[in-house]
């Protein structure tokens, strides 16, 4: 009978926390859309419209500063609060890890077609895997978070 009250405790201590972040659950589980690691976040500019040799550098100064942020919020999961990670169940973190190694993967795409515009237009030929693959330093594949038991 105590097992069952304690376990009863446990468990209502852990909706009501759970209860106090259901939104930033909700946003990591379903909405995440990756905004605080997008390229765009870093306002470098139309990577089609670099003319200049200096726009260029620039440009790519501001993808490195991209590159360092990005790497940073690896392993994917790693910039959910903790609070929240820590009210989440465990279905719940690993559908959040899900959802966000899809938009990591894309926001990491999306660099590298800009980075390529912008190399291009420097006339640097790029070897079929560059072209193809993620932004320089950036890591060549995301793996998919453990699935638990």
């Amino acid at each position: 009978m105590r097992a069952l009250i304690a376990t009863g405790l446990v468990l209502a201590a852990t909706a009501a926390r759970a209860g106090d972040h259901r939104v930033d659950i909700d946003y990591y589980i379903n909405h995440y859309n990756g905004a605080d690691i997008a390229l765009s976040r870093f306002h470098c500019g139309a990577a089609g419209a670099m003319r200049t040799a200096e726009q260029r550098s620039a440009w790519l100064a501001c993808y490195d500063r991209f590159a360092v942020n990005y790497k940073k919020a690896l392993p994917v999961g790693r910039s959910i609060p903790a609070d929240v990670a820590q009210a989440m169940s465990d279905d719940e973190l690993a559908a959040a890890q899900q959802l966000m190694n899809q938009v990591f993967v894309q926001v990491a795409l999306e660099a590298r077609q800009q980075a390529d515009l912008v190399l291009l237009a420097q006339g640097e030929v790029l070897s079929a895997r560059s072209a193809s693959g993620l932004p320089p330093g950036l890591p060549a594949q995301i793996h998919r978070p453990p699935d638990q038991p």
